[in-house]
């Protein structure tokens, strides 16, 4: 994983996404929620789990630095997520933990990188930001009967830039730079 100070950029344009990881403990309670997926659903491997706060699409390095040079000098707050609900978007064939938008830093945080993006001329979102971890892929309806699943609270300390690489065994998540989230930033 780089460091704050790096910015690992793989060469050509690439498609990227803001995002935060889980913590390993929160890895391990995914694992148990994907082990009981029904068969007809493509489970997203443990080191693929994370949660998306902006897709930025196919970007150029320059873009993606003007991109990080914005979030870098700006003040990142530390939040606080609670995912406790199961959904599925039927249109992008997924299955995800999701929750609201209650925590005011998440709110600051996710105006902080709208600015940066649009300072870096990425178009507007598509999306208000609706925070969920993607479970599986290949799902047209949630689990019957339903599964059982933990709350999930979040409280990354670090944002991150990701790339989405497809491979013939399926998709990477490699990170390309990450910064600090402040704790204790009062909105």
């Amino acid at each position: 994983m780089p460091t704050e100070a790096q910015f690992c950029w793989p060469g050509g344009d690439c498609r990227l996404f803001v995002g935060v990881g889980l913590n390993p403990a929160q890895q391990q309670q995914m694992a148990a929620v994907l082990a009981t997926l029904p068969p007809l659903v493509k489970p997203v491997p443990l080191q693929n789990l994370h949660l998306t706060l902006r897709f930025l699409g196919q970007s150029s390095e320059s873009q993606a630095r003007q991109l990080w040079l914005q979030l870098a000098a700006a003040t990142l707050p530390a939040f606080t997520v609670r995912l406790d609900e199961l959904l599925c978007w039927p249109g992008a064939k997924v299955l995800c933990l999701a929750g609201p938008v209650t925590d005011p830093a998440l709110q600051q945080l996710d105006k902080v990188i709208d600015q940066a993006a649009a300072l870096a001329g990425y178009p507007p979102p598509q999306h208000q930001l609706h925070p969920h971890v993607t479970l599986a892929r290949q799902a047209r309806q949630r689990p019957e009967p339903p599964i059982t699943l933990p709350v999930l609270s979040v409280e990354p300390t670090q944002l991150h830039l990701y790339q989405s690489v497809s491979t013939p065994a399926g998709v990477r998540y490699p990170i390309l730079a990450s910064l600090p989230l402040q704790a204790g930033y009062s909105v």
